[in-house]
């Protein structure tokens, strides 16, 4: 994975929330182009970093099972700008969830402000096809260490 935008999970509820955190640095490439002069992250990076936090929820909640993929964005509201040196907080609720999707309500926010809403739906497959072995182990650490000292509530056990 070349961009992997979740910086950190802070909270994360089995099966109905996350909250997790994006810092934004000017090194990224993206902003050597975008706009030079006026770094600006574009609309279509932040959804991306919507359907990695939604993808960590899913995928985690079902003890990496399953395989969460973004199908469809829904009534996605760009409120401000976000430049290098913000940091982003990224909340997402399940709004509904079965065996093969997931219907989320997502916002992101640079301190109190609002700057993004959106409602993201994903179709949930089998991981197996996507996470083969070693790609699978590399899946879990790095999920590892995105959720070290993460609260983690509604689980049984830690997630494997």
């Amino acid at each position: 994975m070349r961009y992997l935008f979740i910086d950190k999970v802070k909270r994360l509820e089995f099966n109905k929330q996350i909250t997790a955190i994006k810092n934004v640095s000017l090194s990224e490439d993206v902003f050597r182009e975008h706009f030079f002069g006026y770094p600006v992250m574009p609309g279509a990076l932040l959804i991306e970093t919507l359907a990695q936090a939604g993808t960590i929820l899913l995928e985690v909640s079902a003890q990496y099972r399953k395989k969460a993929l973004l199908v469809m964005v829904e009534n996605a509201k760009f409120r401000s700008i976000v430049s290098p040196g913000d940091q982003l907080q990224v909340d997402m609720e399940v709004l509904s969830f079965d065996e093969n999707s997931a219907k989320t309500n997502s916002t992101i926010h640079v301190h109190d402000k609002l700057v993004m809403t959106a409602t993201i739906i994903f179709s949930l497959t089998e991981a197996g096809q996507f996470y083969p072995g070693e790609y699978m182990y590399m899946i879990k650490c790095v999920y590892d260490f995105i959720l070290k000292d993460c609260a983690l509530i509604g689980f049984e056990k830690d997630p494997e």
